[in-house]
């Protein structure tokens, strides 16, 4: 429903597209996400019949049954007396509860919840990693969105230039070699713009993949204000050994296989079970009363040779397995921070590089104009430093976004996104 609702006030009311509503949309639609949502419930309804086990056990039984014969008794003196009739009903109703089973019930139930958890933290992993997807491909449109701003910008220079020039030939201060350069960079900018208008477009076209919605209905994408803060590498491995979901549910895995460990142990103990029970037959004519109380209290105790000891055995063996597996899982997730960590500063260090050209690229540019409006350069020399200009604001564009993508990249790293 919420997905609906955000869908409609982008299309009706022309509302711009954030990263925070890109994220909850894509989430709420994304079929990944929406699996695991059905592997928590399916663990939710399995706690809650593994609950059910405390309960009293009853049980409900009818026969009718009809004999080939009818039986007698012999009684001396009186001779035959019918024991039983030929055809008779059987009734039984009884409750059953376990008083004690060594621990079975408590450690399926535990079993249970560590599940139920598993599916939430596993959950929670598919939401972070859908979220970094929907949030690369939200920067991704923003990325070429200003890229071809900065074309257009460069358009615009070059056919103010290509006037200048066109009026300098008509005064004969330029060859008309300088207009026919104009006007072929002019020619390649436009293809420049073509082309970064198809990428555009397939950006779009990806981010509304992700979102499940038409591409049409897609509407503005809102600019970022995003601060990336810096973080220690030691800070970033602690938080991610902490905080990631992925490590909580294997660390889930090495308390199963403990429980499991323990609800086997709980077979080589007695049970203890407490019965109330309604018999009801007809089937001997001369007893009475018909249908009769009994209260029951039984202990049970199963052994098949070693079973259950080996079978302990065996699960502790497994608990031993998910331990190294938490370990090996720990080291993984190490690794993957301390590359995305490295992704980050060169992201960074790149966007203050691209800063500086910018700078540079635009006091080059804004000399050089003036250069040849009092015609000390070519136009060649100006078209050089238009180039650098768009290069300048096409590379603090890119650099920016991928600076934004590291970033957001590292926060997922740590289990911290979004």
């Amino acid at each position: 429903m919420l997905a609906v609702l955000l869908l409609l006030s982008f299309f009706w009311f022309g509302i711009g597209l954030t990263l925070e509503d890109a994220i909850r949309l894509g989430l709420e639609n994304n079929q990944e996400v929406q699996a695991q949502r059905y592997q928590l419930k399916r663990y939710l309804y399995e706690l809650k019949a593994e609950r059910n086990l405390y309960l009293p056990k009853f049980s409900l039984n009818f026969s009718y049954n009809t004999l080939s014969d009818k039986q007698y008794m012999n009684v001396p003196i009186f001779g035959s007396i019918p024991a039983t009739k030929r055809d008779f009903k059987n009734f039984e109703a009884s409750l059953t509860e376990v008083l004690f089973d060594g621990g079975l019930r408590g450690a399926r139930v535990s079993i249970a919840e560590s599940s139920v958890k598993v599916g939430q933290y596993l959950l929670a992993e598919k939401k972070q990693d859908v979220a970094l997807r929907i949030a690369q491909a939200y920067l991704d449109v923003l990325s070429m969105e200003e890229v071809l701003q900065a074309y257009r910008k460069q358009e615009q220079a070059i056919q103010e230039q290509l006037l200048r020039t066109e009026a300098f030939f008509k005064q004969g201060l330029v060859a008309i070699t300088d207009v026919l350069q104009a006007r072929v960079r002019l020619s390649e900018v436009k293809r420049d713009l073509r082309d970064t208008q198809g990428k555009l477009d397939v950006a779009k076209a990806n981010l509304a993949s992700l979102l499940y919605v038409p591409e049409e209905n897609l509407g503005k994408v809102e600019p970022l204000k995003v601060s990336p803060q810096d973080v220690s590498l030691e800070q970033a491995i602690q938080t991610a050994l902490a905080e990631r979901p992925i490590i909580k549910a294997y660390a889930e895995s090495v308390y199963q296989a403990r429980q499991q460990a323990k609800a086997q142990l709980s077979l080589l103990l007695p049970s203890v079970i407490l019965q109330g029970k309604y018999t009801y037959s007809d089937q001997n004519p001369i007893v009475s009363p018909k249908g009769f109380y009994s209260l029951a209290l039984g202990v049970s105790l199963q052994w098949q040779g070693f079973e259950s000891y080996y079978r302990r055995l065996a699960l502790l063996e497994e608990e031993k397995k998910a331990l190294s597996e938490l370990e090996d899982i720990k080291q993984k997730v190490t690794l993957e921070v301390k590359s995305a960590y490295q992704e980050y500063l060169t992201a960074r260090d790149n966007f203050r590089v691209a800063e500086d050209s910018l700078r540079y690229a635009e006091e080059y540019y804004r000399l050089s104009l003036e250069q040849y409006k009092n015609q000390i350069i070519s136009s060649t020399d100006l078209l050089l430093a238009e180039a650098s200009l768009t290069k300048a604001r096409v590379d603090k564009t890119v650099s920016y976004y991928n600076y934004l993508k590291a970033y957001y990249k590292l926060l997922r790293s740590m289990g911290v996104f979004p």
